[in-house]
């Protein structure tokens, strides 16, 4: 099955270079995770607690904080993705610990990133509001799940098609989302199982962090830890995926 047999390839790119994973990441990665440990060791009195819980006002400093943090792990995965889309399409490394820096890239990144989930979200409401004035008159609230099921179907089938404009415009190649859709033609199921078996394996991750409930400092870091794993995951999937499906690359 292509989907498995390019869900580890993606684990074998970074395995098998895993001090180049390290380097390009660890600066980005790094001045996200000291932003996040700020926020959780800064305003602890907030962190873990439900969003807009009346109970626990939060203050105009801790959202001056959040938006702060929120800004680097943005720079973050904007610089990673980027970064490990050259290093395994076109072999660019960059010299010691800080990643080559593309602005015009990242910012491109940054655009196509917002439109392919702008994108998938509307096509998602559009199938779920379809189904819903179908179903639910005939079935009743039965069919909820079934409706739910379908909409993340849809989502991740998606995705990972549209998807593919991220690491053309990576390297610096232009693509269309019906180019992307033409090219990924014929490979939905491999969509989907890339998709189930990512979000399966970084869902499988957080377990912990979710059994635990807790919002200390031990649990940002492994957070943070889980974080870097899944998004070299994502990032890695849909680079192998471009890889082989667009550029006809081995997948072996």
């Amino acid at each position: 099955m292509l989907g498995w047999k390019l869900f580890l390839r993606a684990v074998n790119l970074i395995l098998d270079n895993l001090g180049a994973a390290l380097r390009l990441t660890a600066l980005p990665y790094g001045l996200a995770a000291i932003a996040s440990i700020w926020v959780a060791t800064g305003w602890t009195e907030f962190v873990g607690k439900v969003t807009f819980d009346p109970s626990v006002p939060y203050t105009g400093d801790f959202a001056t904080a959040k938006l702060i943090e929120f800004g680097f792990v943005v720079l973050a995965y904007l610089w990673v993705a980027v970064a490990w889309h050259r290093f395994v399409l076109l072999g660019e490394e960059g010299r010691g610990w800080v990643p080559p820096v593309h602005g015009g890239l990242m910012l491109g990144y940054l655009g196509r990133s917002l439109l392919v989930g702008i994108a998938t979200v509307a096509i998602v409401a559009a199938v779920a509001t379809m189904l819903s004035v179908l179903l639910l008159p005939i079935f009743g609230a039965s069919v909820g799940a079934l409706i739910s099921a379908a909409a993340l179907f849809v989502a991740m089938l998606l995705f990972y098609r549209l998807g593919v404009v991220l690491p053309a415009g990576a390297v610096g190649k232009r693509m269309t989302f019906g180019e992307a859709m033409r090219a990924t033609a014929g490979h939905s199921g491999t969509a989907v199982v890339l998709a189930i078996l990512t979000v399966a394996f970084s869902s499988l991750l957080q377990l912990p962090t979710v059994i635990d409930g807790g919002g200390g400092l031990i649990t940002v870091v492994y957070q943070l830890v889980v974080q870097w794993i899944g998004l070299m995951f994502g990032v890695g999937t849909l680079t192998a995926l471009y890889g082989v499906v667009v550029e006809g690359r081995p997948v072996d």
